[in-house]
């Protein structure tokens, strides 16, 4: 095996799984058969079609994201007499959830067995299970349904995803402890490096072994779960990270966590914090200054941070929420468990401290950092933590932040604190040392974007923000303003529904969250929420209300993909109205087609049928089926080619073709590439090759400015489907063959490389 390749600034990657074609000999070169041989795709489940008048939202794999039935579905009789008192009982909650959801898990491609039921709410609404996805006893970072049901029992929707196949093992009981050690030391090396931190004063807890499927936390088709250790590495100051290392020791990802009525507040006096976790904590470490029903400190800092902690937790209650009781902490300081926060801390380097965090457990604040909205921010990170779970990663991340602001602004707006004014209304931070940061009814106004679509969105190709976690809340931010005072924007007027019946849908919403959900999957959710509501007088919502809501997802255009780092596409004629005729066209929809011959590796999608397999069968450019290669050898090559040539006549003949690529799975300074693609000729019946890199192409290959010394190929990943073509004028009176190839690149044995091919057209272009 080659030596691996450590890099920096690697673009965003997916994963997915394949079968190799059976009965078909290997293009691969010979292996040394002493070598460790890479693992294999297994199958968990395949995902089922139909489902209408039930599944709502599909994915590019055909998982569905959210089943929401028309009229509620009634609790199976298994479970009659548990559903009566499931919205009063956590348990017979989760025991009429658990006959639901296995009634609908085939959609969202999941094993009933495999969801464990994790947590349950209830409210006067009904109740919320979360399911989590285990597999082999391992949970899957991101694999969750929740299932909302009403007061009697009966299915009102389902909501979430699930990993569909795994790639590679833990290690064995007998080097399990080797291996976390290896990978704590992994996890402490990747966050020192990333932060620009030192490493000696990191320290990395495990979490514990999670399957990881980079699918099901991206947009990115496809879907595989590779073993990995999930670690909390924290250091001085506001030092937070989470990273993922690969079980065999390969580091994958690592992000900064650091986000910028039982009442416990201490003052740190400008104390120095080193880690950000336990030396902040108040009631230990720093002892109350003020606590619940004592008068008012001379620090004003206790004193704002005190009320605003009480003004968060009413607006909480008023949502049927106990916020101590949720997200409270007892340190054992005879305080009890109760919202905790430390005051005017510093840090390494810079006093005051110029920001404001929730830690996992509590507050802390820079000094003249606390207002009202960034309390109630930093309180619904605390929040979330303990309901949606939203990952701070990606569009989850900005979902994330975006239901920070969200609550934390309603705080603000339904206090009557003085700064409430016309002004100050949907900004956030206002009053602070740091200012206006955000402003929610006009995201451009710091750059972020205010739709999906918008040119502002973030792409983060290098990871500089979690994937956009800050900036992209700006769509979560204005839906959130649109749907509460209304207005016009992009092409749609909206009335408002007002701040009550806001805060009411918001809070619901994010229990139907899972922690990988993205802008779609939340408007999904604010759909299901609002139904939900408008069937309940009390909550004050209407139908009326909902059509709101709808024309806020619409405008705001949460339905749809970012326009931003989108796939290039290459034109069919370079002269507009020219006339096309073709000389070869396979669509992949069938194989033998005697269109194409592949070696192993390449297989179709629905057209296999064979037992246990798994492609990706809803994923094709034009909904009918596509061709799938998948590397898993790091040094080995799969290949697909035209069965015969095709002989060239005319100038302005051209080869062009739609495919999609995988090829860096993990990314940030991790250089984690599974494979590489080209597009071979032959002119001579296929007795010798040429690579078409330096021809006339439109989104041909290119050189990987990380391997700079290796030839030009499709690298990275496509981010969808993307159009190719190659000029093939100069070749007129010959007779061309093609080879399109898959090379397997450095950990292709960690995460399978992937390569899509559809629609493949030889033409000519006339006027």
């Amino acid at each position: 095996m080659k030596a691996r390749t450590w890099l920096t600034g690697l673009a965003v990657g997916a994963v997915s799984l394949t079968l190799a074609a059976p009965g078909v000999a290997s293009s691969a070169p010979v292996v040394d058969p002493g070598a460790a041989k890479s693992p294999e795709v297994r199958t968990i489940e395949t995902p089922k079609a139909g489902g209408a008048g039930l599944v709502t939202k599909r994915d590019a794999t055909g998982r569905a994201h959210s089943v929401r039935p028309a009229t509620p579905l009634k609790a199976p009789a298994a479970v009659s007499a548990k559903a009566a008192r499931s919205a009063t009982s956590k348990p017979d909650a989760a025991a009429v959830a658990k006959a639901q959801v296995t009634a609908v898990a085939p959609y969202f491609g999941a094993r009933p067995a495999d969801l464990v039921a994790e947590s349950s709410t209830l409210s006067e609404y009904g109740s919320q299970t979360r399911f989590q996805q285990v597999v082999d006893g391992v949970q899957v970072y991101g694999g969750e349904i929740v299932a909302s049901l009403d007061k009697s029992g009966a299915l009102e929707a389902a909501n979430g995803e699930v990993a569909l196949a795994t790639y590679g093992t833990f290690p064995a009981a007998g080097q399990a402890d080797a291996a976390k050690a290896t990978a704590q030391d992994a996890a402490v090396q990747a966050v020192a490096t990333r932060g620009k931190l030192d490493a000696g004063k990191l320290t990395a807890k495990l979490q514990g072994p999670r399957w990881f499927d980079l699918g099901l936390m991206t947009r990115q088709p496809g879907s595989v779960a590779v073993p990995v250790y999930l670690y909390d590495v924290t250091g001085p100051g506001d030092v937070r990270w989470q990273a993922m290392v690969h079980a065999s020791g390969q580091t994958l990802l690592a992000w900064d966590m650091s986000e910028h009525l039982n009442r416990v507040i201490c003052d740190a006096d400008r104390a120095i914090i080193q880690t950000g976790a336990e030396d902040v904590r108040c009631g230990t470490v720093f002892a109350s200054t003020r606590a619940e029903g004592e008068a008012p400190s001379a620090v004003q800092d206790v004193n704002q941070v005190y009320e605003y902690f009480g003004d968060t937790s009413d607006t909480y209650a008023s949502l049927g929420t106990d916020l101590t009781e949720l997200i409270g902490v007892d340190y054992g300081d005879g305080k009890g468990k109760a919202l905790r926060g430390t005051v005017r801390i510093c840090v390494d380097g810079g006093c005051p401290f110029a920001n404001a965090f929730w830690n996992g457990e509590q507050m802390a604040f820079g000094e003249g950092v606390s207002t009202d909205d960034v309390t109630g921010h930093e309180l619904t990170h605390g929040v979330t933590q303990h309901t949606s779970g939203l990952a701070y990663l990606w569009e989850s991340g900005a979902i994330n932040e975006s239901f920070s602001d969200i609550l934390g602004e309603f705080v603000d707006l339904t206090n009557g604190s003085a700064d409430d004014t016309a002004a100050n209304r949907w900004q956030i931070g206002e009053g602070s040392s740091l200012g206006v940061i955000r402003s929610m009814s006009d995201p451009t106004q710091f750059n972020d974007p205010d739709r999906m679509r918008s040119a502002n969105w973030f792409d983060d190709e290098f990871f500089q923000d979690n994937g956009g976690v800050h900036l992209n809340s700006g769509v979560g931010n204005k839906a959130a303003y649109l749907i509460a005072d209304g207005g016009a924007f992009n092409g749609q007027k909206m009335l408002g529904i007002g701040l009550a019946r806001s805060e009411v849908l918001w809070h619901e919403t994010q229990k139907v969250l899972t922690s990988g959900a993205d802008y779609g999957d939340l408007a999904e959710g604010l759909r299901s929420t609002c139904a939900k509501l408008a069937k309940k007088k009390k909550s004050g919502m209407t139908k009326a209300d909902c059509a709101q809501v709808e024309l806020g997802i619409k405008a705001t255009e949460m339905d749809f993909e970012p326009a931003i780092g989108k796939p290039a596409q290459a034109p069919v004629c370079d002269t507009a109205g020219a006339k096309t005729k073709n000389l070869f066209r396979t669509s992949f929809a069938e194989y033998p087609d005697g269109k194409v011959v592949r070696g192993e590796g390449w297989v179709l999608g629905k057209g296999e049928g064979l037992e246990g397999s798994l492609v990706d069968t809803s994923y094709s450019q034009d909904g009918d089926d596509s061709m799938l290669g998948v590397v898993t050898d790091p040094e080995g090559t799969i290949s697909l080619q035209t069965a015969n040539g095709t002989k060239i006549k005319n100038p302005k003949t051209y080869l062009r073709f739609t495919h999609a690529y995988n090829f860096y799975n993990v990314f940030i300074i991790f250089g984690v590439r599974t494979g590489a693609a080209t597009l071979e000729y032959s002119d001579n019946g296929g007795a010798t090759w040429k690579d078409t890199a330096g021809l006339d192409w439109k989104n041909g290959p290119s050189v990987d400015p990380n391997f700079a010394d290796e030839p030009a190929a499709w690298h990275g990943n496509s981010g969808g489907w993307e159009t190719s073509r190659l000029d093939l004028s100069e070749f007129t009176g010959k007779q061309l063959k093609f080879r399109w190839t898959g090379h397997g690149k450095d950990f292709a044995d960690l995460i399978p490389g992937n390569w899509w091919l559809d629609n493949a057209t030889i033409y000519t272009c006339s006027k």
